[in-house]
């Protein structure tokens, strides 16, 4: 249908200016249009990775990071085609990118000289170092410079959606909320488990001196938020969920996220990335992502649609399991309490009000 002869001139690329791309279709059609770039970008790239699963996993790995920026790159590309995709090279925005660059490349070198630490989260391969591994590293840093530096786009859809990329403004209460929420459901997930004698998982690091697990974790987490996870968060919340709710309910945005989150994952079952059999790992974390769409939907609509909170809660997800002591069976248990009582209590069944 795309390609009947009446649709060629919403298909159209127009040029409005020297320097600006609109594109018809990103207008009509904006998740589309999101969902075939997140796509398009990650899973080229994945499934580009699957014949180096058994040769260069490092390689691989470095591939990984650089495919999950499909998400942000996604939203980005979708909300300025639908006003103008202008190419900015605003000395503010040179200015975040460079930095936010420079702390991506120097977090993956420090994790890089790190090691297989014993306990710590492992990387895989042998460690050597290639001209493609680096050309990788390059690349996941200056797109993910370029992923924050779109908090001071000049492109109106753009900027209204990633503004909040930045710390700038955000309610520090939320701040706290965003970084202690999910550790103190891990805890309490094992205390409760403790009283009442549940199995309980213990991560490697623990009873390791606080001053050596201390800086691995603000490494892992900062990294994770930067590069391995947070980096989705501009494009799933920070442009899908708005779209979503302006035809429907937060419930059934967050429902639909979570489905074509979880699929966007599959080709890290194919090539290798993530072990374990496909089903059930898409199973069991496509039920989980409903819990946290849920929640994350909750989180973005209560905070005015802060996408910073959005990334750092993504990262405390992936990364605090590896260093606090829980309970999966109860901390399961609590996320579907969590989920229910929010739709019920925030009434997100309802389509939220228009806004002008």
């Amino acid at each position: 249908m795309i390609n009947s002869p009446g649709n060629k001139e919403t298909l159209r690329i127009i040029p409005v200016s020297s320097n600006t791309l609109r594109w018809k279709f990103a207008q009509a059609h904006p998740t589309l249009t999101f969902l075939l770039l997140c796509f398009a970008w990650s899973w080229t790239i994945w499934l580009a990775a699957i014949p180096l699963a058994n040769d260069d996993a490092l390689l691989r790995y470095a591939l990984t990071l650089v495919g999950g920026f499909g998400p942000a790159v996604g939203g980005i590309l979708a909300s300025g085609l639908k006003q103008g995709l202008r190419f900015d090279f605003s000395a503010r925005r040179l200015v975040i990118g460079g930095i936010t660059s420079v702390l991506i490349f120097a977090l993956m070198a420090a994790r890089y000289a790190l090691g297989n630490f014993p306990g710590f989260e492992t990387l895989p391969g042998t460690l050597r170092l290639t001209p493609a591994i680096l050309l990788c590293a390059v690349a996941a840093s200056l797109i993910g410079g370029w992923v924050v530096s779109n908090a001071r786009s000049t492109n109106p859809d753009i900027r209204a959606r990633l503004a909040s990329l930045l710390p700038r403004g955000t309610n520090p209460g939320w701040l706290l909320f965003a970084l202690l929420f999910y550790p103190a459901l891990i805890l309490l997930s094992w205390a409760a488990a403790s009283a009442v004698g549940l199995p309980v998982e213990y991560p490697g690091l623990w009873g390791r001196p606080a001053a050596e697990v201390i800086p691995l974790f603000l490494l892992s987490f900062s990294l994770t938020a930067l590069a391995r996870g947070g980096n989705e968060e501009p494009g799933w919340r920070g442009v899908m969920q708005p779209e979503l709710q302006k035809k429907i309910s937060p419930l059934v945005a967050s429902l639909i996220i979570a489905f074509f989150w979880s699929l966007w994952h599959l080709p890290l079952f194919l090539n290798g990335f993530y072990a374990g059999d496909v089903v059930s790992g898409m199973l069991g974390g496509g039920v989980y992502r409903i819990f946290l769409s849920i929640f994350l939907t909750w989180v973005y609509n209560r905070s005015r649609g802060n996408v910073l909170l959005m990334v750092l809660l993504h990262a405390s997800f992936n990364v605090a399991v590896d260093y606090l002591p829980l309970s999966d069976t109860l901390l399961a248990v609590f996320w579907l309490v969590i989920s229910v009582g929010l739709v019920i209590k925030g009434k997100m069944a309802q389509k939220l009000p228009a806004t002008a």
